[in-house]
């Protein structure tokens, strides 16, 4: 299912990255506020935090990075086998909507992880020299956790299903 695009750039962003991608980390926002706040604090944010692309619970994506510009979104890491290369310009980011909350759930609506399973989609048929699809937890070395109970096993196969199509 197509989801609208709008675009809001980053006030914050890198230049253009000197390599193709080879990784996509996926996060959750943190927060429980509206999307027009959550997207507003990606656009201007005093700790120069942006992304790529930013997925409301309703699906509809806002890109806020284009793909051929570094986007801060990953911090300190390291990222498996690829070794331990500036992160920010071998990835491409994906905002989730989402509290994270571990006593508060959240769940991802359908539409939500649809538009997440698309959009990486998008990507893996645009830059073959990724390798790779990671939560943020599993690159990050400072105890980040996201996406909190993202639901794997329906984007996998929403994943494979538009990888087909």
């Amino acid at each position: 299912m197509p989801y609208l695009v709008d675009t809001v750039p980053a006030q914050s962003q890198g230049g253009v990255r000197p390599q193709p991608p080879e990784v996509i980390v996926l996060h959750h926002t943190g927060s429980t506020g509206s999307a027009q706040s959550q997207i507003e604090y990606l656009r201007s944010n005093p700790r120069g935090v942006s992304i790529h692309v930013i997925i409301a619970k309703d699906g509809r994506r806002t890109r806020m990075v284009i793909d051929e510009r570094i986007a801060y979104h990953v911090g300190y890491s390291v990222v498996g086998s690829l070794g331990n290369r500036n992160a920010n310009a071998m990835s491409l980011g994906i905002e989730i909507m989402n509290s994270g909350s571990k006593n508060l759930p959240d769940p991802y609506p359908h539409n939500q992880v649809d538009s997440v399973a698309e959009q990486v989609a998008l990507w893996l048929k645009k830059f073959p020299t990724i390798q790779m699809i990671t939560p943020h937890a599993g690159i990050d070395t400072q105890g980040k956790y996201d996406p909190y109970a993202f639901p794997w096993d329906v984007f996998w196969r929403l994943l494979s299903e538009y990888m087909r199509g």
